[in-house]
């Protein structure tokens, strides 16, 4: 097929998905062109549509794209196609973009449930993969160490567990992401311990060394009712985040808060650990910082689940098997 792929127009780890989705569309033997939001309009998008004659037209969150490209979409010979790769937390954005589509894919299987009861008859779930070339199982220096690590923005439940662990533990305590630091200076006041702070977005090859340096990876997803999000019917998550598979494929323990859809992908207790409340996390944490050979297994059994069921090229081949 000739693809034309309509990127996201988001940059940070956008930039990594969208390389991942064109290497995979190009390893299953197809053509794809990257069109992007940022730099092209209608008219550009019309002359490329000309030059390549699509047979398929692949949008990547669609959040960023105008009114008049969505009408061309409609009216095209081509396919066409989204990955909501935000859902459900911008769900009033994404629900008027599901009629200009013929297919919609989604990272989340509560957003399946909604956008398949307004009537869309072509509705499935996917999630976003890994590239376990780069997230992979490495050794790295004392700067990338920890007992415990997050990576991620500073959603309200992240802070709370942060805050609880800093005062019921002494393990050494690492966060990687934007927005954390007028928290980390609350908490050395109140808690008089120091915390290891990379107050910057990271990309993906050098989240790898994080992942790899800690023995406990915390995973706290985002909440559906966060007052950042787009969500005003409330629609709450029941998928894993991209994070998981990252996480996973560098053969790093996980503790990862429950969600419904987790059995669909890793099995409980032997690839990955789930926590019901911050008690049961407290517990999980002492168990498996003492219990070293059991906790490398359950990362082991981890890596070995992505390489057989969760890269971008595993998507890429169920959506192209979709599209038939």
């Amino acid at each position: 097929m000739n693809i034309i792929f309509i990127t996201s127009g988001f940059k940070a780890v956008y930039n990594f998905f969208e390389q991942c989705v064109v290497k995979a569309f190009q390893n299953a033997g197809h053509y794809c062109e990257s069109f992007t939001l940022n730099n092209n309009g209608l008219n550009a998008l019309k002359l490329m549509e000309q030059s390549l004659q699509p047979d398929l037209i692949f949008a990547m969150t669609g959040l960023k794209i105008s009114v008049p490209i969505l009408e061309f979409l409609k009216e095209t010979k081509a396919k066409s196609a989204i990955w909501m790769t935000e859902d459900p937390y911008y769900m009033d954005w994404t629900l008027p973009l599901i009629p200009y589509f013929d297919y919609i894919f989604t990272i989340d299987q509560a957003a399946v449930e909604q956008y398949k009861r307004l009537g869309h008859p072509y509705v499935y779930h996917l999630p976003l993969g890994t590239d376990p070339e780069v997230f992979h199982s490495t050794l790295v220096s004392k700067e990338f160490a920890s007992d415990i690590c997050l990576v991620g923005v500073p959603y309200s439940n992240r802070i709370e567990l942060i805050e609880f662990l800093l005062k019921r533990t002494d393990y050494q305590i690492q966060i990687v992401g934007r927005g954390w630091s007028k928290h980390k200076y609350e908490w050395i006041k109140n808690s008089n311990r120091d915390l290891d702070l990379v107050n910057a977005w990271v990309k993906p090859e050098t989240v790898v060394n994080y992942y790899n340096g800690s023995k406990i990876i915390l995973n706290i997803h985002r909440p559906s009712d966060e007052k950042y999000n787009k969500n005003r019917m409330g629609i709450i998550a029941k998928s894993i985040n991209n994070r998981t598979f990252d996480a996973a494929s560098c053969e790093a323990f996980q503790l990862l808060d429950s969600k419904e859809d987790l059995v669909n992908h890793f099995e409980d207790g032997k690839e990955i650990v789930c926590f019901k409340d911050k008690h049961d996390l407290l517990e999980k944490i002492h168990y498996y910082m003492a219990h070293d050979e059991e906790r490398k297994q359950i990362a082991h059994n981890a890596r070995k689940r992505v390489l057989t069921s969760h890269t971008f090229q595993h998507r890429i081949d169920h959506l192209l098997m979709k599209l038939q």
